[in-house]
């Protein structure tokens, strides 16, 4: 059910940011009036002498065209400012010029032949920034040459509710990327648990299908290649082939195909090799426009392929076939869409644009609930055989307990496992600058934990401190911590403040996570050494210490708990720092401990500790605060996750 939850969320979200966007932008963005295109051979043109084609909607397809494209654009500023931006709404195209009629010179130029860094406006798609007085109508021609897909969904914006309208359709795909890489995390703690390749194969898949999304959609262009257009009109195909191999892959070992239907499975290993083949050795060699048609036919050549194979094997009474068919027909339909828009056969909508985004997300959640589905066998099976324990001989108790002792010396080396791969999560800061020394300290109650905590140099001089703690223990919280790495690694190098930092953590856990009820306490602490300052904020966590000589100052919460509440504001503080200033960070579970006599350690004999032990090193100090807390509770279980971070400012100079 809670996958169910998670897509009418997704739904919800979707149609709530497609009605934000058209109640923003309704005055502040228009359709052309009209446009006219025309296919024509050779850089030699009349544009008067051109016979125009009328189109009667704001987009249009062409499929892979050899010749340059001509649009004629006619349209009036309907907006009340004098700047505009001219959306195309396709991230693919190799090269545009925009000319005014009259004027036989381009005013800008554009595509992805040229660095992203370099576009007139930050964005997915390609998209110039224009000036035009509002009223006025002016008449458009855009020059297109593209090795891949020519296809145009035009509209006008303000610079202002442009940038909007990218933020809104940014959310949208940041929820489904978010959604998949879950899903690869959540197939891989299974594949740990279950040793079944089936799942890490799966996982391997998404994140390839994940990766062509973001290719497709121009995020990778935008974030990651933007300064190297050679790399990313060449990287798309090699995308495409690694995400057919692993879907054969996967499609292999799910119908088990070796076994049931080896003629099928000869047939996919086939094109395996063969695709590797091409993208070894001739992929290399070809040009780009010639690449980009065969990685658009091996993507339709998957589709077939796979669908043909899985309808054969269920026909043939393979069981394991319809949920294949249940939970891949969705994604397979979506990539169709996907390719026939791009050959001109399909028109450019949000379904055909964002096919395999829908596929991919309805197909995530129908092998989960098939996934579930097959949980729920497996402990009806267990019933069931502790049903017929009851009524066997001693011989049978025992062959039965003995197999319930090697299960559950499995569970406990895959929690292990587990342990060993959350390990991971933490980040340290390897610095060799003497001005500033930081030591780290975790310990979870069992052999998961909720606590999370990060050390990063932001930049030269300044280092950012981030600590949370979620709500409850062992795996359920262990996999909301994997949650809260995924969304902080995204955010931790955009935000230069802290209370901006905390805000957009709680923003995305109220979008995202609320269904699930996600909720944790955290802190942030930036400490800038050039300056001399320390900026703080913190959700709901407890009162943390910034220590001088002679002094403690509590750095208390600024904010409310993550995930409770929309659009909570955090406060922001600003404190000097000084020469042997020390920063402590941790979470409630280093003074919430108990001894025998349910006596609680507190903050206050936390405070005493740290002052008593000043002229100690930093890690003899927090040592001490440990070896107290042990001597404590003599012994007792643990009754939270630890974390303690220190920090000492060394030297200023």
């Amino acid at each position: 059910m809670r996958i169910l939850y998670l897509f009418i969320l997704s739904g919800s979200l979707f149609s709530c940011s497609r009605w934000e966007i058209q109640k923003s932008i309704s005055d502040e963005s228009f359709v052309p009036q009209k446009i006219d295109y025309v296919i024509h051979a050779g850089d030699d043109v009349n544009f008067q002498k051109l016979r125009w084609t009328p189109i009667f909607k704001n987009n249009l397809s062409l499929g892979f065209q050899t010749e340059h494209v001509y649009l004629k654009i006619k349209a009036t500023n309907q907006t009340s400012v004098n700047k505009l931006i001219l959306d195309l709404g396709n991230p693919h195209l190799d090269f545009i010029r925009v000319y005014e009629e009259g004027n036989p010179e381009p005013i800008s130029e554009g595509g992805d032949f040229i660095a992203h860094s370099h576009w007139d406006a930050f964005s997915k798609s390609i998209a110039f920034e224009l000036n035009w007085p509002s009223g006025e109508t002016k008449t458009l021609i855009l020059e297109t040459k593209s090795s891949s897909n020519i296809s145009y969904l035009i509209r006008f914006y303000s610079k202002e509710t442009f940038y909007l309208k990218e933020n809104l359709e940014n959310t949208i795909l940041g929820f489904f990327y978010g959604t998949i890489f879950i899903m690869v995390i959540y197939n891989l703690f299974i594949y740990f648990i279950l040793k079944e390749k089936a799942y890490i194969t799966y996982s391997i898949s998404i994140f390839c299908n994940l990766l062509l999304q973001m290719y497709l959609n121009g995020i990778l262009n935008q974030v990651f290649t933007l300064d190297h257009p050679e790399i990313h009109n060449r990287i798309g195909s090699i995308i495409v082939t690694c995400s057919a191999i692993t879907g054969w892959t996967f499609a292999q070992q799910t119908l088990n195909l070796r076994e049931f239907n080896p003629w099928s499975n000869r047939l996919i290993q086939s094109l395996k090799y063969l695709v590797l083949f091409y993208i070894l050795i001739p992929y290399a060699y070809l040009p780009i426009d010639i690449a980009v048609r065969i990685g658009n036919f091996i993507a339709q050549l998957f589709v077939v392929s796979v669908l043909v194979v899985a309808l054969v094997n269920y026909s043939t009474g393979n069981k394991q076939a319809r949920l294949f068919l249940f939970g891949w027909i969705t994604l397979l339909f979506g990539i169709l869409m996907y390719t026939l828009m791009q050959n001109g056969i399909l028109p450019v909508n949000v379904f055909t644009i964002y096919g395999n985004q829908i596929g991919s997300t309805l197909e995530a959640g129908i092998l989960s609930l098939a996934l579930a589905n097959k949980i729920n066998e497996l402990k009806e099976e267990k019933a069931n055989t502790q049903a017929e324990a009851l009524v066997t001989l001693e011989e049978k108790v025992r062959e039965r307990t003995k197999t319930l002792d090697e299960s559950l010396n499995l569970i406990k080396k895959d929690l292990n496992v587990a342990k060993k791969i959350q390990k991971t999560l933490f980040s340290d800061i390897k610095t060799s600058d003497p001005r500033i020394h930081f030591h780290s300290y975790y310990q979870s109650m069992s052999e998961v934990g909720g606590d999370f905590y990060d050390l990063t140099q932001v930049k030269a001089d300044y280092y950012r401190i981030f600590v949370a703690d979620a709500t409850g223990h062992g795996i359920q919280a262990a996999l909301i911590t994997m949650a809260i790495k995924a969304e902080y690694e995204s955010l931790k190098m955009i935000y230069d403040h802290p209370d901006d930092l905390v805000f957009h953590m709680n923003q995305i856990f109220i979008n995202k996570y609320s269904n699930i009820q996600t909720i944790f306490t955290c802190s942030v602490c930036d400490i800038d050494l050039k300056n001399k300052q320390l900026f703080y904020a913190s959700a709901g966590h407890p009162d943390q210490i910034h220590q001088r000589i002679h002094d403690i100052k509590l750095l208390p919460r600024t904010g409310k708990i993550i995930g409770l509440m929309d659009h909570t504001q955090y406060r922001l503080i600003e404190h000097q720092i000084e020469e042997g200033d020390r920063i402590f960070l941790f979470t409630d579970g280093i003074f919430e401990q108990f001894n025998e006599e349910k006596e609680l350690f507190g903050e206050d004999r936390l405070y005493e500790i740290l002052k008593e032990n000043l002229k100690l090193s930093l890690d003899h100090t927090m040592a001490k605060v440990l070896s107290e807390l042990s001597l404590f509770t003599d012994g007792q279980a643990k009754q939270d996750d630890i974390t303690f971070i220190g920090c000492e400012i060394q030297s200023l100079s």
